[in-house]
């Protein structure tokens, strides 16, 4: 098993990112610390974003020190390789942060009815 990944970004860089079936609850609490250290509200998915790059970028192409040793490097990425950095990193957030079930979507074996209409 594999524990980084290779992203190439639209400007050529690349960013060496662990493979999230690494991560730990250690993993999210740093994360989520990174979020508040920064000044940052955890609803708000561009901070949340930014707290999980500085856990899952290990190493990069740019001239610049990664993100979890100088978290402003971040202000530093082209502009061209954010989505993607985002896209890239959208997996582990959904394994460290995922969506609350909602009860209409769950379907109840036992009923003998199908669900109501609201």
């Amino acid at each position: 098993m594999s524990t980084t990944e290779r992203v190439t970004l639209p400007s050529g860089a690349w960013v060496q990112l662990r493979d999230p079936q690494t991560l730990r609850r250690g993993d999210k609490q740093r994360a989520m610390r990174a979020v508040q250290d920064d000044g940052g509200d955890l609803s708000q998915a561009l901070d949340l974003i930014n707290g999980l790059l500085r856990v899952l970028i290990i190493d990069w192409s740019y001239e610049f020190p990664i993100p979890d040793q100088t978290p402003a490097s971040l202000d530093l990425i082209p502009l061209e390789d954010d989505d993607a950095l985002s896209e890239a990193v959208e997996e582990s957030r959904k394994l460290l942060f995922p969506a609350k079930p909602d009860p209409k979507d769950v379907k109840d074996a036992a009923s003998p009815t199908a669900p109501s209409a609201d």
